[in-house]
């Protein structure tokens, strides 16, 4: 939606308000014509107009009194007992309710209490399908999903207990941390995680958001309300909002809030399913990255129109791997079938840029200058036309004088194998257009060598890659061979390859 089409709705909404409810139908046809789109969006804003009405012509003094005995009904509650819950202090506020933090007296332990709204628990349809969903959420057992304890009922009071995080959202995170490259990567592979067992389950999170991601002083993440967003109404309240912000102005933080991390489906209205949660997971992965979100505008109309028609700017090459930012790009993806179509191949192509990641890390730990570094050489190549090829040897030998002596000396190892492909990619009569390099062994038994061979696979995947019309056969597909005795024909013809390259790990005397 361009600023030239959301001016025009504006125009022809703030017009319609002046004309009374059963003269607008001329004017409609007048104003918008043939374009029942324009005219759709209009009557959507105007639907809320008695609401914005009867909360104008509230006088100022009720609206205060309201506020002045919201408050005390919250005093009111600290120190009272609901069941078997003691309140102890305000945690927060939001639509579904008021959360505090509580004891539970019967297992001596703390719990967050959110308590209903008594006009939500008088919806029976609203409540009954909130008990379902919420006891679907309660089945959910996995460390970054928090964890329902109870839903129940005491003298009329509604309320919800699950466990208390004692930590920041990923709003109030991000504010008062720095984001490094690594932290990032670890929160987004915790909240694919958590998305990924909700998503298995059949349960679709539909709120993703940062305020809905809470992080504990150890790091642990911890996902909030599953099961609970599309009983709030998201849907239908996101457009009473939106239309608030945009003729009132009223709290506008909060509603672009809950926009910015919409996908284009939920902005059109659609039916949602999992990918919707990948979209919204793509939003924040790319906020933690860039320091700002992918889509942006002052209005709600303008930030649902960057998101079903702008794209985000590239990310800083400089500061984020490619391979991130291939992630990031194909979840943000506006047609849901050209997106990743689970989140477990989100989290399967994060955990790989991970490990790439900690494999440097431990390369750099490893070489030091007080200790010296086991000799390895890489003894054997094959290709599918060529079973039986051996590499050129390198080998490291003598106590190392310097990091950078070490640090060449390793990175020999892998040009070694790379220049050994590259010249049967290069020379060989029939041009190899896809390969898979097999995860090298390791004949050392050392364990540290064992990290050290896996991630030289994976660095050797991540470089073929680089090449031009080669298919290189990603971590996944071949590591479900590591440790199994097959010949490289069973494997060509199973991954369906013309190459094979294997590589062997060991120390040296």
């Amino acid at each position: 939606m361009d600023s030239e089409r959301l001016k025009q709705i504006e125009k022809i909404y703030h017009a319609a308000l002046e004309i009374q409810p059963d003269q607008r139908e001329a004017f409609f046809k007048e104003s918008c014509g043939a374009d029942e789109n324009l005219r759709r969006e209009v009557e959507s804003l105007l639907s809320f107009e008695n609401t914005f009405d009867s909360l104008i012509d509230t006088p100022l003094k009720s609206l205060a009194a309201e506020l002045f005995f919201e408050r005390e009904r919250q005093t009111n509650l600290i120190g009272r007992e609901i069941s078997h819950y003691k309140i102890k202090r305000l945690l927060g506020k939001g639509g579904m309710g008021e959360v505090y933090l509580a004891d539970d007296i019967n297992l001596n332990r703390q719990v967050a209490l959110k308590i209903l709204p008594p006009e939500f628990a008088a919806d029976k349809d609203r409540m009954s399908r909130f008990v379902r969903e919420a006891k679907s959420a309660s089945a959910l057992n996995h460390p970054n999903i928090i964890t329902i304890y109870e839903i129940g009922k005491s003298e009329g009071t509604h309320f919800i207990a699950t466990e208390f995080i004692d930590g920041k959202t990923l709003k109030e995170y991000a504010k008062t941390n720095s984001l490094k490259f690594n932290s990032v990567l670890e929160i987004a592979v915790q909240v694919a995680s958590a998305l990924d067992e909700a998503h298995s389950a059949g349960i679709v999170h539909r709120d993703i958001k940062p305020d809905n991601v809470m992080i504990r002083a150890n790091g642990l993440v911890k996902i909030l309300d599953f099961g609970i967003a599309k009983l709030s109404g998201s849907t239908a309240q996101l457009n009473l909002d939106a239309a608030t912000a945009i003729k009132s102005g009223t709290t506008p933080g909060m509603i672009i809030g809950t926009a910015n991390y919409m996908s284009p489906e939920q902005a059109k209205g659609k039916e949602v399913d999992a990918r919707t949660d990948i979209f919204s997971f793509g939003v924040i992965l790319y906020e933690m990255l860039a320091g700002k979100l992918p889509f942006e505008g002052e209005t709600a109309l303008e930030m649902i129109g960057a998101i079903l028609h702008k794209e985000p700017k590239p990310l800083d090459k400089t500061e984020v791997p490619s391979e991130i930012e291939k992630i990031s790009s194909k979840c943000l993806r506006k047609d849901r079938d050209e997106r990743y179509q689970t989140i477990k191949d989100v989290l399967i192509d994060l955990k790989d840029v991970k490990q790439d990641l900690e494999f440097q890390n431990k390369l750099e730990r490893t070489i030091s200058p007080e200790k010296e570094e086991p000799k390895t050489q890489i003894l054997q190549a094959t290709t599918a036309d060529e079973i039986q090829q051996t590499t050129t040897n390198e080998t490291i030998s003598g106590k190392p004088k310097s990091n950078q002596l070490l640090a060449v000396g390793l990175a020999i190892l892998l040009i070694s194998a790379i220049g050994f492909f590259g010249y049967r990619y290069f020379t060989a009569n029939k041009q190899i257009e896809s390969i898979a390099v097999m995860p090298f062994v390791n004949e050392s038994g050392n364990a540290d060598v064992e990290y050290l061979s896996d991630g030289m696979t994976e660095t050797l995947i991540s470089s073929l890659s680089q090449l031009p019309k080669l298919n290189v056969k990603a971590r996944s597909s071949v590591f479900r061979y590591k440790g199994k005795e097959t010949e490289a024909q069973t494997i060509g013809k199973e991954l369906n390859v013309q190459a094979i390259l294997n590589g062997r790990v060991n120390t040296l005397a």
